[in-house]
């Protein structure tokens, strides 16, 4: 990965301008396809938003300002181990970023956009420290979702979905995968410590990468939830929680276009939570709402940053 990554960054950095141009108007080109192709979700927003109060409607705006300010945060952190860099600019980084990361799966291409706001001189301390940002948040999504797996099968809800065999020949099976990531994890964390070029990787930088992925991913699920309460949904908030951790957690192993997370996320919600007879066309719309908050609005920020922004390094 490492070397696909800077091969990816010889070329960006020799055809520098070039890359750049295109890059910005196949975007906004595949922006505008995208958006033509899912004009039905116009139709849903509306269908929705009339039953969504004002007051809800800036409750859930305000869970997708946290969502990406913590996410900003986490960014400013690591950059900084770089560079100074404010608040604003490392909002403009992390926007435009994924907006440059909608046609790559699982957003990777996110690696390579980041590099465009540094000298070449960083290149060494930068992709570890991107790493760690990406790296930091894939890994609460899975300790978050093996915990839910295991209290979800203890309790005996979502049967269907824990009792698949490949899973729960054992329910000890999650802690054991989980274990085994957390050791190869630190064996290399501890390796990587003992190369002077790598003096970033530091417990302390994880710890603090790891502790505002988990506000993020409290923050989106309790956002989650609040919409599954606000429309009735007569289930504990706690078996909730469980179902949306499960949601991301299976999510997680399936490499997808950044474009089409809604649909992903959508399909395997329906699946999860059909378990608790929570109708798809609900879940669906929820998901939509999420969607729209916490991708729509900050791509196309990310996307009107991207064609303003000057300050692009070779």
């Amino acid at each position: 990965m490492y070397f696909a990554i800077y091969q990816m960054y010889k070329l960006l950095t020799k055809y520098h301008n070039l890359i750049f141009k295109t890059g910005k108007i196949l975007l906004s080109l595949a922006a505008v396809y995208y958006l033509w192709q899912h004009r039905y979700l116009k139709l849903m927003w509306h269908d929705y938003t009339g039953l969504l109060s004002i007051k809800f409607t800036i409750i859930l705006l305000i869970f997708s300002v946290l969502n990406w300010f913590f996410e900003i945060k986490k960014w400013q952190y690591l950059a900084g181990h770089i560079q100074p860099v404010s608040t604003k600019e490392a909002a403009k980084q992390s926007l435009i970023s994924f907006a440059l990361s909608l046609l790559t799966p699982n957003r990777v291409g996110e690696y390579g956009a980041k590099m465009l706001f540094f000298d070449s001189k960083h290149f060494k301390k930068l992709i570890p420290l991107t790493l760690i940002g990406n790296f930091s948040q894939l890994l609460i999504t899975l300790i978050a979702g093996a915990l839910a797996w295991v209290y979800a099968y203890r309790i005996g809800i979502f049967k269907k979905i824990v009792d698949l065999q490949v899973f729960t020949n054992n329910y000890l099976t999650i802690g054991t995968l989980l274990i085994a990531v957390l050791s190869v994890l630190i064996l290399v964390i501890k390796r990587l410590k003992k190369h002077r070029q790598y003096p970033v990787l530091q417990s302390r930088i994880w710890l603090q990468s790891t502790g505002y992925a988990w506000l993020r991913h409290l923050i989106f699920s309790s956002q989650f939830v609040c919409l599954l309460l606000y429309f009735n949904v007569p289930f504990n908030p706690i078996h909730l929680y469980t179902g949306v951790s499960l949601v991301y957690f299976v999510s997680a192993f399936i490499p997808i276009l950044a474009f089409m997370d809604w649909a992903v996320k959508g399909n395997v919600a329906i699946w999860i939570f059909s378990s608790l007879q929570i109708k798809s066309a609900l879940v669906l719309k929820i998901i939509t709402l999420m969607w729209i908050g916490n991708f729509l609005i900050p791509f196309i920020i990310g996307l009107i940053w991207l064609w303003q922004s000057k300050t692009f390094k070779r």
